[in-house]
């Protein structure tokens, strides 16, 4: 035992205090690290689909909201008239699973500046790469992504959002 002021210390509730107290530091650090605020992004958006370009056949109708958290959410109405529906919160650094899209699809979501992000989709173990482009007046989000079909054949998107 060490002494401190005439008191014995015991030395291994010393470096556990100490422990203890960068561990509370860390904890709201982690949280910083993992929040991604939507900025401009937020909102609720409807696809322009006379200036979108699908891989696919067009669908009847597209809209999604970004809440202030940056959760995700779009219901989807496709040519042949099925809903669908799908979601995800970003998280920095972690692929996140896409609630909606099956078992095997994540998303990874990098916030490049205030007018782009970057995503990392891997979709049943398919690899695609996209990006969305903020207008500088915030009114229209461009959404592009290249990836690899079912079919293992490549294919390419651009599709046009505008705020509601």
């Amino acid at each position: 035992m060490r002494k401190y002021n005439g008191e014995e210390i015991d030395p291994t509730m010393k470096s556990g205090s100490i422990t203890l107290i960068f561990s509370l530091l860390a904890v709201p650090m982690m949280t910083l690290a993992v929040d991604i605020p939507a900025g401009g992004f937020a909102g609720t958006w409807k696809c322009n689909l006379a200036k979108s370009k699908f891989a696919g056949p067009t669908p009847q109708s597209e809209v999604f909201t970004i809440n202030p958290d940056s959760r995700f959410s779009i219901t989807v109405i496709s040519a042949d008239g099925k809903t669908s529906t799908w979601s995800y919160k970003p998280q920095a650094g972690l692929a996140v699973p896409v609630e909606g899209r099956g078992p095997n699809v994540t998303v990874i979501l990098r916030k490049v500046n205030a007018h782009r992000t970057e995503q990392t989709w891997n979709i049943d173990g398919r690899p695609a790469k996209s990006f969305t482009i903020l207008s500088k007046d915030g009114k229209t989000q461009t959404f592009h992504i290249d990836g690899t079909g079912k079919d293992n054949k490549p294919f390419v998107e651009d599709v046009v959002y505008e705020k509601q």
